[in-house]
């Protein structure tokens, strides 16, 4: 087969557009003539009719219809090309990759991403869920483009608030502390297994946040913990955007420590959107900035 041109496809999907050569001629402004050579030509190549003329006007053989929908996919898959080829040309990042922290509020994440995939539709994302230690060190390292980071690096990057993130110990109900009514001393929720997340040996600091038990299980994931708190293995603290729905539905309780590290007020973190102050942002990925901020500020409105 002789090599087909996009022309011949855009010639051929016209036709159809319009219903007859003399319309496609018209709109593409072309001698009818050129038109219906193109098509025969079209047709040699192709070893089929794809038009049947017997009538006043040209319809589709059943071999037209057939191939109609990929001439059209040829078509689009050359415009998308183009539109991501000028896109690349003007410094839009053909990538992004963004890290995580996993206590970041899922439905932020969601309507920014949602957002984003609307309005870079050929801009890829690699989205690496991690602990507070691994996001920061993954956008340290270079691993990463942006990453959504609890705010405990005030002055090593560059950031933007764009939520909170508000801590809240629970405890399955049928759990012993989830029977207790009222505040609990630190003495009684030392004595029960704390379910605590843990970064990988390589990334682990040496210092606990917010463990208090003399027994704790350590794991690396938030829905981990997450599971097992909810069958009853243990308690710990959990971003209250998680478990909203399950404390109102009662499958989770609430516990109130009398403290909490030498405070009488559970941890509330800053959420931000981060990235390194050495490296310069591309339009994606400003964008993306933008639209965390604003997607946070939609959701704090009353």
């Amino acid at each position: 087969m002789d090599a087909l041109t996009l022309d011949q496809f855009l010639i051929f999907v016209t036709t159809v557009e319009e219903g007859s050569f003399a319309a496609a001629a018209r709109r593409m402004n072309r001698a009818q003539s050129a038109i219906t050579y193109t098509i025969q030509k079209l047709e040699e190549q192709s070893r089929l009719p794809l038009f049947d003329r017997s009538a006043y006007r040209p319809t589709l053989t059943e071999a037209g219809k057939a191939l109609l929908p990929r001439a059209r996919r040829i078509l689009d898959d050359v415009t998308d090309w183009r539109r991501q080829a000028q896109g690349i040309s003007e410094g839009l990042e053909a990538e992004l990759t963004l890290a995580v922290v996993s206590y970041a509020p899922p439905d932020l994440l969601s309507r920014v991403l949602s957002a984003f995939n609307a309005e870079f539709p050929f801009v890829e994302i690699r989205l690496l869920t991690e602990t507070f230690d691994a996001a920061a060190k993954a956008l340290r390292d270079g691993t990463v483009d942006l990453a959504l980071l609890a705010e405990r690096q005030p002055e090593e990057f560059e950031r933007r608030v764009c939520g909170r993130i508000d801590l809240v110990p629970v405890t399955a109900p049928t759990h012993a502390l989830g029977r207790i009514e009222g505040p609990i001393s630190a003495a009684r929720l030392r004595d029960h297994t704390q379910l605590v997340i843990s970064p990988a040996p390589h990334l682990d600091s040496g210092r606990d946040y917010g463990v208090l038990a003399t027994n704790r299980w350590r794991v690396n994931d938030l829905q981990t913990k997450y599971d097992l708190i909810l069958a009853g293995v243990g308690w710990g603290s959990m971003p209250r955007s998680r478990v909203e729905n399950d404390l109102s539905t009662g499958r989770l309780v609430e516990l109130k420590p009398e403290s909490w590290e030498g405070s009488d007020w559970m941890p509330s973190f800053p959420l931000v959107i981060a990235y390194r102050k050495e490296k310069a942002l591309g339009p994606a990925g400003q964008w993306l900035v933008k639209q965390c901020i604003a997607q946070w500020e939609l959701a704090s409105k009353p």
